[in-house]
């Protein structure tokens, strides 16, 4: 599976462990670089903490280069069976910040703005899905609870780590926030289970995160 590096169970169990760390550890790693470098610096050095080293290096060191290239083939049933619940699945997480956020703020968003907010919503969409969705699948094929289920709701309470620094303001603050995102995982899960790859997830997220406008935080100075 990964050239013989690890066992298909010793991976299991890995990826069975790391939530919780990576909660832990980039919930801290937000705090520490707020207090070094300020909210907008510690805000994305904390995303490229979370990027390289739980949603790239990890994956890499379990399953390899091959079966990272492998979750991004196309798959024959693209949006998996029956193909209206995928297509609604993949469209259903843009609908409320494109309504309640990307609406309200377009209109201020200056052309930089928009190129930062592009450019984080590619790489966060792309490194998440390659994370929680793509490895999870990738190592429990014949588990909807371990493939499925547990990553989504791990995906969603991630989320408590960058609101230490930009707290959510929506109904329920950084816990509702992280709850919504548990419906987010839950909907891109069942693609990526059905059809065993992310490429249309990843386009999905990329969309849906597009939708938050992001640069605000990083040229704005908040959301």
């Amino acid at each position: 599976m990964n050239g013989g590096r690890l066992s298909l169970t010793k991976i299991q169990t890995v990826l069975l462990i790391v939530p919780p760390i990576l909660l832990a550890t980039t919930y801290v790693t937000y705090g520490l670089l707020e207090e070094l470098l300020g909210s907008v610096y510690g805000y994305l050095g904390g995303f490229l903490f979370y990027w390289i080293v739980w949603c790239g290096i990890l994956p890499v060191l379990l399953l390899g280069f091959k079966q990272i290239r492998n979750m991004f083939n196309d798959p024959k049933h693209r949006f998996g069976k029956p193909r209206i619940i995928g297509l609604i699945f993949l469209a259903g997480p843009f609908v409320a910040p494109f309504f309640s956020m990307f609406l309200p703020k377009i209109g201020e968003a200056s052309l930089s703005i928009i190129f930062v907010s592009a450019l984080f919503a590619i790489v966060n969409g792309t490194m998440e899905e390659l994370l929680w969705r793509g490895t999870f699948v990738t190592a429990f094929p014949k588990s909807w609870l371990w493939s499925y289920l547990y990553p989504s709701i791990w995906f969603g309470y991630w989320h408590l780590s960058p609101q230490v620094i930009f707290p959510s303001q929506m109904l329920g603050g950084a816990f509702g926030f992280a709850t919504m995102s548990i419906f987010m995982g839950l909907t891109f899960g069942w693609v990526a289970k059905k059809t065993n790859s992310i490429r249309w997830t990843v386009f999905a997220h990329i969309l849906t995160d597009f939708m938050g406008l992001a640069g605000f935080a990083f040229l704005g100075g908040g959301f």
